[in-house]
């Protein structure tokens, strides 16, 4: 019998916006650094760990925010 692997879905975001060095017609922008991962994982640390991978893709090793939100939702309850 195969076990069923459930899917989560995870937000990791940075709540201390990044400053954009480019001026906008309003003055200075912000970007707020944030990733979405939906996949199957063994459970939510994994999903947790893939989603932390997923945010070293898109933003660079090393780079990730000392006092991220990570919000982790069980799809398959």
């Amino acid at each position: 019998m195969l076990s069923h692997m459930p899917r989560f879905e995870v937000e990791i975001s940075d709540p201390a916006p990044a400053i954009d060095a480019r001026i906008s017609p309003g003055g200075l922008s912000s970007a707020v650094r944030d990733v979405y991962w939906t996949g199957v994982a063994a459970d939510d640390d994994a999903a947790r760990e893939a989603a932390w991978c997923a945010w070293d893709e898109k933003y660079g090793p090393g780079k990730q925010p000392a006092s991220a939100i990570v919000r982790i939702i069980a799809l398959d309850e």
